[in-house]
């Protein structure tokens, strides 16, 4: 039974980390889009 509980608290913890993933990529992809508005709507002089 204690080989059990750790095997589901892995599961667990490696569930909410892919969660973790796919909100920061989710907000990443949003501020990756925000600043290439940004940039785009900047002059640049390079």
């Amino acid at each position: 039974t204690h080989i059990k509980s750790i095997k589901e608290l892995l599961k667990g913890l490696s569930h909410s980390y892919e969660l973790g993933i796919a909100q920061t990529w989710r907000r990443w992809k949003d501020h990756s889009k925000s600043f290439l508005t940004i940039s785009r709507s900047t002059p640049n002089s390079s």
